[in-house]
């Protein structure tokens, strides 16, 4: 199977004949993941861009929002970002360090660490919500505001039948 993606329309395009086709359900999964690598890997940069004029990297910023409700286990934020446990560590250390998360042990097993967003980490949060509003509408602008919740909502059940389970702040 030879496939490349179109930057430009937005489109995969297919070299090859209709024998070189596989089943559709394959080839829906494989345009899938083809089409989500591309929105992540552009919605990430486009974040990092944002989250630097804070100071900040995506991943640092992608924390402080997830700890803000309610607190993360360490494990759970790795899982979560798609980033080893030896990274997370070393970022929620950096992350405490500046004061914008504060660690927590769980009554239970004092063993876990729970990672809760700090009030200077709020304040942080609050300050780049202007530029992820502008992010927002910036690329939502062509979906109503059914089709957004329809993405999420899919992207959330995706997400599970892949077996992850954490979500967003809430």
């Amino acid at each position: 199977m030879s496939r490349y993606y179109r930057q430009k329309s937005g489109e995969l395009a297919t070299a090859g004949g209709p024998s070189d086709r596989l089943p559709a359900e394959a080839e829906r999964l494989l345009q899938l993941l083809v089409h989500l690598s591309v929105t992540s890997r552009t919605l990430r940069r486009r974040l990092a861009e944002l989250a630097s004029r804070g100071d900040l990297s995506e991943h640092e910023l992608l924390v402080i929002w997830l700890c803000v409700a309610a607190g993360r286990v360490q494990s759970e934020l790795a899982a979560t970002l798609g980033i080893s446990p030896a990274q997370m560590s070393g970022l929620v250390e950096r992350l405490r360090a500046r004061g914008l998360v504060e660690l927590q042990r769980l009554v239970q097993d004092r063993r876990r660490h729970v990672w809760r967003t700090s009030g200077h980490g709020r304040e942080v949060l609050r300050n780049a919500v202007p530029r992820v509003q502008e992010l927002a509408r910036d690329l939502m602008h062509r979906l109503s505001e059914e089709e957004q919740q329809m993405l999420l909502t899919l992207c959330q059940r995706l997400a599970g039948a892949c077996g992850h389970t954490a979500t967003g702040a809430a």
